[in-house]
């Protein structure tokens, strides 16, 4: 047997033609050793291409040269219809659609009955349908016809069509059914392994199988990539910017708001007022002390020309007791009108609806921060502030801006504040926000959502982190 087969390739070698007729010889000589064997060569001929197109033609060209037919065509059901995938001879199906659609007519009218139909019927054999098989006849030339079905367990999955002169005497009829039985579930095989993900899904439902193994697997597989994909851990927060010099304007004095001069939003300017105080009490409490050091300046004056030692002591000490409260008068009156401290942006306070409204003294009335360095503080949850370090990159992607804004990890506060239920500890990010964000659209108040970077891992660790923090604070509060 080896001989038989490897013989005749060693002395034809060289063209492609020379190679096509070592594939007939070698078809042929393991035919005349017995059928089995020439199934076998074609079987392992076909497994040795890598794609089933390469696979196919061959095939179909082996059956045409052993059982001497004019035309071989392979038919696989693709999507719940039949597809003429192979003919011997033609490279091109497209340019034979005529031919094509009567071969697939035919395949699929065997397939309908479940079995093989030969045209023109033998004599003595069950009558079959067969009015395609004699629209394909009319258009060969007449010549005889058989199509297997291909059956892979209990489906039918393609077909095989034979087109001889002579007719299908008993041999080449139980090879062309040896054919179909043993190299057309194979070639089936073969063009499953290199179909799509959907149309296995589609193929295993339109077989009455359930497709959730197969989905199963697909999601498995999927998600298993997905889990080894390379990622970045990293801790996401909210987060809101600020002035990197922010300063509170407080009520000096208690009492009423007489004027507002800027709202929040508005750019200020050093010793700019922005707020007025009522100061009439404080204007007549000045006048008061002015009239009081005039008369006490008049009685230290009268006791100095009189030479009058005790009465030059106790005028001149009301006289500066006197001066000193006209000097907090004085004082008073002016801190009516809060000023801004430094060129900046009012950030908060909006008291232009509450004129009239009392304050008291030490009340938090205005925020102004400045408009030419900013910083960024990020609320990071509890849970996730262990594995936070100073001089760790992050960034932040802001409702307002069309880019996100890169900063570094600059101080992590020790104590825990409140914020939304939850306690938080504020992560302020300063360097590369100031610099790459213009001061036109990075202004105080805007909130978004910071990412930090804690170090390089896979998509399955990160999952496998955050769902483990989850399980062990549930677990502890269900375990009571």
């Amino acid at each position: 047997m080896p001989s038989t087969l490897q013989d005749p390739r060693l002395e034809l070698t060289g063209s492609p033609a020379a190679s096509d007729r070592v594939d007939a010889v070698d078809v042929a000589g393991a035919f005349r050793l017995n059928s089995g064997a020439a199934m076998l060569v074609m079987q392992s001929r076909a497994l040795s291409h890598g794609h089933f197109a390469t696979a196919a033609a061959s095939v179909v060209a082996d059956l045409a040269v052993l059982l001497r037919c004019e035309r071989v065509s392979l038919g696989l059901c693709v999507r719940q219809r039949l597809r003429v995938t192979a003919i011997s001879g033609v490279t091109d199906l497209r340019a034979r659609q005529n031919a094509v659609l009567r071969i697939a007519q035919a395949m699929e009218e065997a397939l309908d009955q479940r079995g093989t139909v030969v045209y023109p019927l033998p004599p003595g054999t069950a009558p079959n349908v067969t009015l395609a098989h004699a629209d394909l006849a009319q258009g060969n030339g007449r010549l005889s016809i058989c199509t297997l079905p291909i059956v892979c367990g209990d489906q039918a999955v393609g077909a095989l069509l034979f087109e001889r002169r002579d007719g299908f005497d008993a041999q080449a009829l139980q090879l062309a059914k040896d054919a179909a039985l043993f190299i057309g579930p194979v070639l089936a095989l073969q063009y499953r392994a290199e179909a799509t993900l959907g149309a296995r899904l589609e193929t295993s439902a339109a077989k009455g199988r359930s497709p959730w193994r197969l989905a199963a697997l697909a999601a498995a597989i999927g998600l298993g990539v997905l889990g080894a994909w390379p990622t970045t851990y990293r801790v996401v927060a909210p987060a809101r910017v600020e002035g990197a010099v922010q300063r509170v304007i407080a009520a000096p004095v208690d009492g009423f708001v007489r004027a507002v001069a800027v709202r929040p939003g508005e750019l200020v300017h050093a010793d700019q007022v922005m707020l007025q105080l009522e100061d009439q009490d404080l204007t007549l409490e000045r006048e008061k002390w002015q009239s009081e050091i005039a008369q006490l300046d008049k009685q230290y004056r009268e006791a100095l020309s009189k030479d009058e030692a005790a009465q030059i002591v106790v005028a001149g000490s009301k006289l500066e007791q006197a001066r000193t409260q006209l000097d907090l008068a004085q004082r008073q009156l002016e801190r009516t009108q809060l000023k801004a401290p430094f060129d900046g942006v009012l950030i908060s306070g909006d008291l232009s609806q509450s004129l009239g409204m009392p304050v008291k003294r030490g009340q938090e009335l205005m925020t102004v921060a400045t408009d030419r360095a900013f910083r960024i503080v990020a609320e990071v949850d509890e849970q996730d502030i262990a594995a936070l370090r100073v001089g760790q990159t992050a960034q932040v992607m802001f409702a307002a801006l069309p880019q996100a804004v890169a900063f570094t990890v600059a101080r992590i506060a020790p104590v825990a504040t409140s914020a939304d239920g939850r306690n938080v500890f504020e992560i302020e990010g300063s360097g590369a926000a100031a610099a790459q964000t213009s001061q036109s659209s990075l202004r105080p108040g805007l909130r978004g959502v910071a990412k930090i970077d804690i170090e390089a891992s896979h998509v399955a660790v990160v999952w496998w982190h955050r769902a483990s923090l989850w399980l062990r604070s549930t677990a502890w509060r269900i375990s009571g």
